[in-house]
């Protein structure tokens, strides 16, 4: 009997204690973390249309800009380095593929 009273009070303290949690919860939402999430929300918006911001755009949309163009050295790298990539990469699978019916072909015999 004092076996069954230990469980059901554990149980008991697991409802308890989400019910705590949850009016916790209710409070930080509704008191101090709303002002700090709006506090936040206002100097993002301030911040984001600021002159440092707006050269880090300038910035990003210059280097895709770059990268994607193939007549620039960058872009021209780029593409070549992919190029590259994929020959290798044909290269090691016609590789592979050999040593494999190579492997077969030793095992049938």
């Amino acid at each position: 009997m004092a076996d069954e009273r230990d469980g059901g009070g554990g149980f008991g303290w697991f409802i308890f204690g989400g019910l705590v949690g949850l009016a916790v919860g209710a409070y930080i939402a509704s008191g101090p973390g709303k002002e700090q999430i709006d506090s936040l929300r206002s100097k993002t918006i301030e911040l984001s249309g600021s002159e440092p911001v707006q050269r880090a755009r300038d910035a990003a949309q210059r280097a895709r800009t770059i990268v994607t163009d193939p007549d620039h050295p960058v872009g021209k790298a780029i593409q070549d380095g992919v190029a590259a990539a994929k020959r290798k990469r044909e290269e090691l699978e016609a590789a592979a593929s050999r040593r494999m019916q190579q492997a077969s072909t030793n095992l049938e015999e």
